[in-house]
């Protein structure tokens, strides 16, 4: 939504509580011109054959490190935010029901206990919930460090003005810092002097209009 928002493009929200039959399987998909087009990667890159500028006043080198800040943080924060969403026992009380509230009453319960186990295995699958509590911490620590220095003194992650990247990593941090029972992870990244005025800044102005 926040790609979509700074291409300027027209568009309309639409909620699918089963992703199933799209293509991967999964969400965000963009409808566009008879196209379904899935993953935000390729929503950016079907954006920009459109128009939109992703990078603006960037360099090719500020563009190649932007792509590898988003992909560090598919890799290791959008992981460390699904586990403490879903397995974690206390936020999942809060954010299973909100997950699987379309869901009829009596399979509720049936349907979010099999998608809660799809998730552990996809996790343990690529090796995040075989990891120690602290070495989890770790990665997210080293990470949330690489960003504050790529970041410096600038309002976003590569200058003045919010790029793809900040559409990347500003949702991530924000539902880290959002979730509704305090965990480690959310301490780690509320420790960070840089991240409180970034959230702050970027909410107020990549969130702007997507109530």
């Amino acid at each position: 939504m926040i790609l979509l928002q700074m291409s300027g493009q027209t568009w309309e929200r639409e909620d699918l509580a089963n992703p199933s039959a799209m293509p991967h399987g999964r969400l965000p998909v963009l409808r566009a011109k008879g196209q379904l087009i899935p993953d935000s990667e390729f929503i950016q890159g079907w954006l920009t054959t459109q128009g939109a500028d992703f990078f603006p006043d960037c360099t090719d080198e500020q563009k190649a490190i932007g792509h590898s800040v988003i992909k560090m943080v598919e890799e290791t924060l959008r992981n460390a935010l699904i586990h403490d969403r879903w397995l974690d026992d206390q936020n999942w009380a809060y954010i299973g029901p909100l997950f699987f509230d379309d869901v009829p009453r009596p399979i509720r319960k049936l349907i979010a206990g099999i998608v809660r186990r799809s998730v552990r295995a996809g996790l343990k699958s690529n090796g995040f919930a075989r990891m120690s509590l602290e070495q989890r911490l770790q990665k997210v620590e080293n990470d949330l460090n690489a960003l504050g220095q790529i970041k410096g003194a600038s309002p976003f992650i590569l200058g003045d003005a919010p790029t793809a990247v900040d559409a990347a990593v500003l949702p991530v941090l924000s539902m880290i810092d959002r979730l509704p029972v305090e965990t480690a992870l959310t301490r780690v990244v509320r420790s960070k002097d840089w991240v409180g005025p970034y959230l702050q800044r970027g909410r107020s102005t990549l969130y702007d209009g997507l109530a």
